[in-house]
């Protein structure tokens, strides 16, 4: 009798929910080595000219890809290859490609290497994670542009009908080329929340795990495996055992999930009558179809940041005045509150002597504004010419006490002033402070006494609450979103909003969990902003729960000495109060033990 293969279980970070038992499908990532070589000095326009006809290619291959993604996946995520095709005839990329050619004299090949690293190199180090993710975007162009050079033909890939695709990083092009019919989930070694890929398998219902790190190398097609986000796990050859375990739960072949129902537009409440909010949380302009479509209470997180992309810090007063009116007329009279540009120095190094040595705790978001006062104010100017026709307000990121905000308050009025003697019409804009580092939550009662509103960034006060870097994998077992530091750092400053007497809005994916979401009503909160596509499960949620019992479960929590008994309760205590909306598989599971 043949031996069984041990279960090997491996830890990531779910992005997309769902359960699934499939079969591996290896698909290789597309990375291929590249070779340098001289080209004579009269042979560069030849070579240039081929590298002009690569991209060409590759821009029309991409809006076919394009194309295919509007039909299978639904035109709202067709925006992520605009981007694509748009860095593919971006002259200034171009144009850096073919300088390196004609500069070093060598082959198309290696220049759009080194140019591609040299960018990919410098979205890794950018703290926020949206703009982060951009970084396989880049590779995305790149390879596409060596494949074009190589004569490479596009090949379908017919997949099985439980095919769980298994890859190191799967590129948002190549998956939008997989016929998905069959496909159940996705896992890979690399890659976060905010990658294009995450949003692509949310969009579309496909169970996914990232971030597995040494994942793919243990893999071969053909494999059992079982892809678990909710306890953000992937279990390859596993035993009889826990087969028979998950094939309770998911009931069916596939447990892939359904595409969401869109959202009610009345108001929210829980079972005893508290009323909720749900904003939505955006950065692209693609994205603005979700705030309707799920019924969102406007905009309660605009990440301005998406702005700089192309153009870096460059990006003119006229450019971001459109894009500020297209978020308020998107979030009509219950308004849109837009993030100040959220920086640091690995974003703009020119600004520096030399690299930071730490710059996850260096010149940064409202720090860096304050240093270069002129980018502050050209965005200030920017959203006050906008507010004269939607409902703005504005919230400073990683305040730590109220001086930043008093200097910020001075740049907005000294801009008025201008504005006025300008005779350009301006709309009042809320001034709001994200609660995000330690000292702002010690200083919470001071800082609520100077500004309209709080908005509660959770991801980040995780980070800083615990001193872990969230996207640093060899700490990603202490990043305990439910530690019991962080629910006082949350109930600290929503009491102190409460007793200012003015709102407080939580965002970051703790709000966009149901289990968490649960957690923050009975901290007190009544506002919360997320992803479009979270609000049906959270609303649905929310609207099945009493606020009074969850002040209970929380109370209790807060009592807790470390974060794993806090998971205990929260586990014990949902399951056993709602277990009609919390079956095991969706709450916090026990860590391993070594």
């Amino acid at each position: 009798m043949k031996e069984q293969t041990p279960e090997i279980r491996c830890k990531g970070l779910g992005v997309s929910e769902g359960v699934v038992i499939g079969q591996v499908l290896r698909l290789v990532d597309g990375a291929s080595q590249v070779s340098r070589w001289s080209v004579k000095a009269e042979d560069l326009e030849k070579e240039t000219q081929r590298f002009r006809d690569a991209a060409a290619a590759a821009s029309q291959r991409l809006r076919k890809i394009r194309d295919q993604a509007g039909g299978r996946l639904g035109n709202e995520y067709a925006y992520i290859f605009d981007a694509h095709v748009l860095l593919l005839e971006d002259e200034k990329l171009l144009g850096d490609i073919v300088e390196y050619i004609t500069a070093e004299r060598v082959n198309a090949e290696w220049a759009i290497k080194v140019v591609g690293d040299r960018l990919t190199a410098l979205y890794s180090e950018i703290k926020d994670d949206y703009l982060r993710g951009r970084g396989s975007d880049i590779e995305d162009v790149m390879q596409r542009l060596l494949t074009a050079l190589s004569g490479a033909r596009p090949e379908d890939l017919q997949l099985a009908e439980d095919a769980v695709i298994v890859s190191r990083d799967l590129l948002p092009s190549a998956l939008a080329e997989l016929d998905l019919t069959h496909a159940q989930a996705l896992a890979t070694d690399s890659g976060g929340w905010t990658s294009h890929t995450a949003i692509l398998a949310r969009g579309i219902g496909l169970p996914a795990v990232v971030g597995l790190r040494d994942f793919y190398r243990r893999t071969k097609t053909g494999d059992r495996i079982i892809v678990d986000s909710h306890r953000n796990e992937v279990i390859l050859h596993p035993s009889r055992e826990t087969l028979a375990g998950y094939d309770k739960q998911t009931g069916q072949p596939s447990a892939r999930r359904k595409a969401a129902h869109v959202a009610d537009r009345g108001a929210l409440r829980t079972q005893d009558g508290v009323e909720i909010k749900l904003r939505a949380n955006i950065e692209l302009p693609a994205e603005f179809d979700g705030v309707e479509k799920y019924g969102a209470c406007g905009i309660g997180l605009y990440r301005s940041e998406f702005l700089l992309a192309r153009n870096g810090l460059t990006v003119s007063e006229q450019e971001q005045r459109i894009a500020y009116e297209a978020v308020a007329r998107l979030a009509g009279e219950a308004g849109a509150i837009i993030r100040l540009f959220d920086l640091g120095g690995e974003n703009t190094r020119s600004h520096f002597r030399e690299p930071e040595k730490n710059p996850a705790l260096g010149l940064r978001a409202i720090r860096f504004g304050l240093r270069n006062d002129s980018v502050m104010r050209r965005q200030l100017r920017a959203i006050l010419l906008a507010a004269a026709s939607g409902k703005l307000k504005i919230v400073l990121p990683m305040v730590t006490d109220v001086s930043e905000v008093k200097r910020v308050k001075a740049m907005i009025g000294e801009e008025i002033a201008k504005l006025m003697d300008e005779g350009q019409p301006y709309g009042d804009v809320p001034i709001g402070a994200m609660i995000e580092v330690p000292a702002a939550v010690m200083m919470a009662e001071k800082i609520a006494a100077c500004v309209d509103f709080f908005e509660l960034g959770t991801n980040d006060l995780v980070q800083y609450t615990l001193a872990v870097d969230r996207s640093n994998d060899e700490v990603a077992d202490w990043f305990r979103t439910l530690h019991p530091a962080v629910l006082e750092g949350i109930s600290r400053s929503l009491k102190a909003a409460e007793q200012a007497g003015i709102p407080a809005i939580v965002c970051g994916e703790m709000a966009s969990t149901p289990a968490y979401a649960v957690l923050l009503i009975g901290l007190g909160a009544t506002d919360l902003s997320m992803t479009p596509s979270a609000m049906p499960r959270v609303r649905s949620t929310l609207a099945a729960i009493d606020s009074a019992s969850a002040r209970i479960i929380v109370d209790e929590c807060l009592t807790c000495e470390g974060a794993d008994e806090v998971e205990y309760l929260v586990r014990t205590r949902l399951g056993s109060r709602w277990p009609h909306l919390f079956p095991a598989s969706s709450l916090p599971q026990p860590r391993p033990t070594e």
